[in-house]
């Protein structure tokens, strides 16, 4: 293995023990010594690669856009194909209820309110996200030839958050005690809007 494929390896390797210790401790109980403890370097290994905690946030922003790029590459290849866009709902569903994804997304909300720069590289995350879903539902509609109630820009903004919310409330849950019924993909198709 050459320097190269060795460092970004180390990288990835703290990225991964920086996430275990956000997810348990939260990203203000968080020191960079536990990051280095977690991830078996020195601290100044650690300092090496990353100047800082919020280097690490941000490169964790960029790990999601990373897992965000298939399902944004499904939407992109959907060809306002109602069935593909309804896979990408679901699958980004599925994701979003992960404990570890609820969880990791609160510490992310509560960040993003006292630190601008976490904010703007998950915000382009969404954004993105949100993009690649409304030209999506754009091509549904023509395909369809049908005109939606709502622009496909506030239909993508309702469909993801009313996905987000839903996958929150359900991935921080404990035992499984949640309000309501679940988001399903008859209400999906509701809110994606009826055929000609």
């Amino acid at each position: 293995m050459n320097r190269i494929d060795r460092n970004q390896q180390r990288i990835a390797q703290i990225l991964q023990a920086a996430l275990q210790c956000f997810l348990a401790k939260g990203f203000h109980q968080t020191s960079m010594r536990d990051i280095a403890q977690a991830a078996g370097v020195s601290l100044g290994n650690l300092y090496n690669h990353f100047p800082g905690k919020e280097a690490i946030i941000v490169a964790v922003a960029v790990a999601e856009s990373e897992e965000l790029a298939p399902l944004r590459q499904r939407l992109a290849a959907s060809d306002g194909d109602r069935t593909q866009v309804l896979a990408f709902l679901q699958e980004f569903h599925a994701l979003c209820r992960q404990p570890e994804w609820a969880m990791l997304a609160v510490e992310v909300l509560a960040e993003s309110a006292r630190n601008p720069a976490v904010a703007e590289a998950f915000a382009g995350n969404r954004r993105h996200l949100h993009q690649a879903l409304a030209e999506a539902l754009q091509r549904v509609a023509q395909r369809e030839r049908r005109r939606p109630a709502l622009t496909p820009a506030v239909q993508s903004q309702v469909l993801l958050d009313a996905i987000e919310s839903d996958a929150l409330r359900r991935g921080l849950a404990k035992g499984g005690d949640v309000d309501g019924a679940p988001l399903d993909l008859g209400l999906l198709t509701r809110l994606l809007g009826a055929r000609a």
